[in-house]
């Protein structure tokens, strides 16, 4: 069976909210049955509950690879405010840690067998503790020495140009070649800053373009 055809993600899907399309699945599994070596990580920028973490882990294992998943998110929330949200009684606080707990919940019921190694920050600060090789310890309790190479980004951090530049700048300098990217929502169609990131790397000659029809997914060779 086609491990992006197993029942398994359905199920997954129904029980954790978050945004990812089909085709976005299509190209994590074209990604990872091609990734440069078992030992390089994924990087995940942006996890919200988990979702795209808990998929990517589920490909891996399909796969019989043995990759780790680094994600990145300090859920930050655009619009988030000091006070309550609307007309309820529930706080920005109170929702952003219910996120965090889904997250958690959800990535050790579906990946208990290898969890995310996950950061609690924003991309420049990660990227930054990743240039420095910092000893980093994760939201589960683990301890991890950043820095080195990295087989493949799934970029769905901030959407803007601004943001989403920076994120693909940091990982194009520690992508290893034959390495992958995938940009969310940055389809030709769409109005988000990152579609503009994402046709500005694919014109790159080191980059080749591996699909663009939905979102763009771009593999390093040079």
């Amino acid at each position: 069976m086609d491990p992006k055809d197993d029942p398994y993600l359905t199920w997954m899907r129904f029980a954790i909210p978050g945004w990812l399309a089909s085709r976005n699945i299509d190209l994590m599994q074209r990604c990872i049955t091609d990734l440069p070596g078992d030992d390089l990580p994924i990087v995940e920028i942006g996890s919200f509950s988990g979702l795209s973490t808990n998929v990517l882990r589920h490909l891996l294992r399909a796969n019989e690879r043995s990759n780790p998943v680094i994600s990145v998110d300090p859920w930050t929330f655009e619009g988030a405010s000091e006070g309550t949200i609307g007309t309820s009684t529930i706080t920005f606080a109170e929702y952003r840690r219910f996120v965090m707990e889904s997250f958690m919940r959800n990535t050790r019921f579906f990946s208990g067998d290898a969890l995310p190694f996950h950061v609690e920050t924003n991309a420049d600060s990660f990227f930054a503790q990743w240039r420095a090789k910092a000893d980093v310890t994760d939201l589960f309790g683990a301890t991890r020495r950043l820095g080195g190479p990295i087989a493949m980004a799934y970029i769905d951090g901030e959407h803007s140009y601004e943001a989403s530049r920076r994120d693909f700048e940091n990982v194009d300098a520690a992508l290893t070649v034959g390495g992958y990217i995938i940009f969310d929502d940055s389809a030709d169609t769409t109005d988000w800053g990152c579609r503009q990131t994402a046709q500005e790397v694919a014109a790159l000659s080191r980059y080749q373009v591996i699909d663009r029809q939905f979102n763009y997914c771009v593999r390093k060779i040079a």
